[in-house]
Formats: C-alpha cells, structure tokens, sequence
C-alpha cells in the first residue's frame, strides 16, 4: 500500500533535524570559543625557552625590586600597534606570587633613558600589570598602543612597597643581536634616581608582541552554551515523540 503525503513526510522529517541540531551545535561552540589571534614579535631581546629555567650566578637573576627597574631599548622602523608586553620572570620568592609594572617609553634615541623611576612622566605611553606565579617562564600583560617610527624603551618595575621584592629575570637565555638593556636605580641624589647602561644584563628576555593574550571564555559563555545545548535537547526529545 503507497504511504499518503502525509506520512511521507513524517517519515523524512527525523533524517533532516539532526543535520540542523549539528549546524546549531557548530554555532554555539564557535561563539564560546575565544579567536585565537597570531601574535607577530614586534621586538625581543632574546629567543623563547621552555618553562622552569633558572640561572646560577649574581649576574644571571636579575631583580626587578623596590629599588631597581630592567629595561631594554627597541627601534621600529614604521607603524605598529602592540597587543602585549612581557618577559621571562620567576618569583622572587620561590611560592610567592607578586606583580608587576611593565610599561612602554618613548625615546629620543638609542642614548635616551625614560625620564621618571616610577613611570609617570609624559614620555610613558602605556603601562600594564604583570602577575608573576608558579614556575618561571613568560609572563605577560595586554598593552595596545600606536607606535610610530623610532626608539622606545621596555621597562618593568616594582609596584610599590608590597612588592618591593617583585621577580626575578634569569639571564639563560640566547640573545637576539645585541641587546641595549639598561636598569634604573634609585639614590640619594637630588633628583632621586638614575639610568646606566645594562652591563651584566646578559641573557634577559624581554619583547614586545602584536597580539594581545588570548582571553578565557566567560562563565556567561559558558551558560549560554549550555542554554542552547539544552534546549536543542528537549526539541530532539518533543520532535521524537511527535
């Protein structure tokens, strides 16, 4: 006996909805999954190595503290956009996380220094927290800004007294041409503090990428996905049933 129309198309209805229950699943999971964003090195002083390194010697861990910021001059040649700043740190005491100022200044040239110990004078053009936990390894903090042709200067310090011993920068690490680094320190001088060239900061990796760090998914991402997931289960359960 021919089935009529009617049960034709009852019959065709359960091998389409699965196609569509899978297209609305696809669409979910991409919208709570985070765009992962290639980031281009804009500078760094030195190569990328694996977590868990530690120099030895007083020259190969060098502190940023209270009392002393590290720094590295850079050069672009045309307009960038940075997306975050960063550098190989450890904690300075080993279980003790801490944070950190990384900021980024601009130069007159590569015999320049910033013109502030704490970051505040106009020639900052951003600055950003830096938490420094567990093993050592890069650490980063988000910093868009506009740069345009010409020198500037990486710099990350103390945040204040309850940092004052922040991170430590293992110097085992291969460099990348010839880095200009350079450290600050406070003294008892009038204007109370100074830049020196950085002799002994052999090693140190600090740079400066175009992307920013890929961001977790937000817990209301995540409930919406499991919104969507369950609503599309009880119409597959209503639709079975009918």
């Amino acid at each position: 006996m021919k089935p009529s129309d009617g049960q034709t198309k009852r019959g065709r209805t359960p091998v389409v909805f699965p196609s569509v229950l899978l297209l609305l699943l696809g669409v979910l999971l991409i919208g709570a999954t985070p765009v992962t964003v290639r980031a281009v090195p804009i500078y760094e002083s030195a190569a990328a190595s694996p977590p868990g390194l530690l120099g030895g010697g007083p020259d190969e861990n060098l502190g940023v503290v209270q009392n002393q910021s590290l720094g590295v001059k850079f050069h672009v040649s045309g307009p960038v956009t940075t997306g975050c700043i960063g550098g190989y740190f450890a904690e300075f005491t080993p279980g003790t996380a801490s944070e950190i100022l990384g900021a980024i200044v601009r130069l007159h040239g590569p015999h320049d220094f910033p013109d502030s110990f704490a970051l505040t004078a106009d020639d900052v053009l951003g600055t950003t927290r830096i938490r420094i936990s567990d093993v050592s390894g890069d650490f980063v903090g988000n910093l868009s800004l506009r740069l345009t042709g010409g020198w500037y200067a990486l710099v990350f310090a103390a945040t204040g007294v309850r940092d004052s011993n922040a991170a430590v920068m293992p110097g085992v690490h291969t460099e990348i041409e010839d880095p200009l680094y350079f450290f600050g320190r406070t003294t008892g001088a009038a204007d109370g503090f100074e830049y020196l060239d950085g002799g002994g900061l052999d090693g140190i990796r600090m740079f400066v990428d175009s992307a920013p760090t890929v961001p977790v998914p937000e817990p209301s991402t995540i409930i919406l996905l499991g919104s969507g997931l369950a609503g599309l289960g009880g119409m597959a359960w209503r639709r079975g049933r009918n």
